[in-house]
């Protein structure tokens, strides 16, 4: 171990974390449409029902992706990343893998949800 894989590792763990706090009340439907807080994409202020379902996806989206962000935290922690470049730019890379992966998988939904009834929307 060493200090720059434990302060990485670290700080993914809490990052990841912080996503799967995030993602709960999203998941059990309790953020109510804003433009602050949940999947912020156009399909998802067509109507209540749309919000509700994009955003619960979402938030599914975002549990997993903590997970494995918070998993890599964890590997992070035991390697030594002052020897290994390669390690380094895999542990800085996978964690944003992981979140573009998870927000591209949410905007597909959104638009798969969306297309019905787009022309409905309250706040565009």
């Amino acid at each position: 171990m060493d200090e720059t894989g434990v302060i990485i590792g670290l700080m993914f763990i809490l990052c990841g974390l912080l996503l799967i706090g995030l993602s709960v009340p999203l998941i059990r439907g309790k953020v109510a449409m804003n433009h602050v807080y949940g999947v912020r994409v156009r399909q998802a202020f067509v109507s209540e029902e749309a919000w509700y379902d994009i955003n619960r996806y979402g938030g599914r989206q975002l549990l997993v992706g903590g997970i494995l962000i918070t998993v890599i935290g964890a590997a992070a922690v035991f390697v030594d990343m002052n020897e290994d470049v390669g390690a380094l730019l895999l542990f800085t890379l996978l964690p944003l893998a992981v979140i573009l992966t998870a927000a591209a998988r949410s905007v597909l939904y959104a638009r798969k949800v969306g297309k019905e009834d787009l022309g409905k929307s309250r706040f565009i």
